[in-house]
């Protein structure tokens, strides 16, 4: 708990977490436990086209959106 408080010179701990990856079997992230703490930042993604891709699942816990893969045949994030 203490590292959860002296983060970021005591302004605390920032948890950012994915909205989750399971769309192809119908799941829901607001189940989540992780997702749906009021202490984390879920972030959902998007294909290029901007479309909603294969894998993610729907969620009122998320705060962002951001860029990543739909599929094999659509760009990939690189690092």
């Amino acid at each position: 708990m203490t590292s959860m408080l002296s983060g970021r010179s005591g302004k605390g701990s920032i948890f950012v977490w994915a909205s989750g990856n399971g769309g192809r079997d119908h799941d829901n992230c607001n189940c989540d436990g992780y997702t749906n703490s009021i202490w984390t930042l879920s972030i959902s993604s998007a294909t290029e086209n901007g479309l909603v891709p294969w894998y993610s699942e729907a969620c009122s816990s998320t705060l962002a959106t951001t860029y990543s893969s739909g599929s094999s045949g659509q760009k990939q994030v690189t690092l």
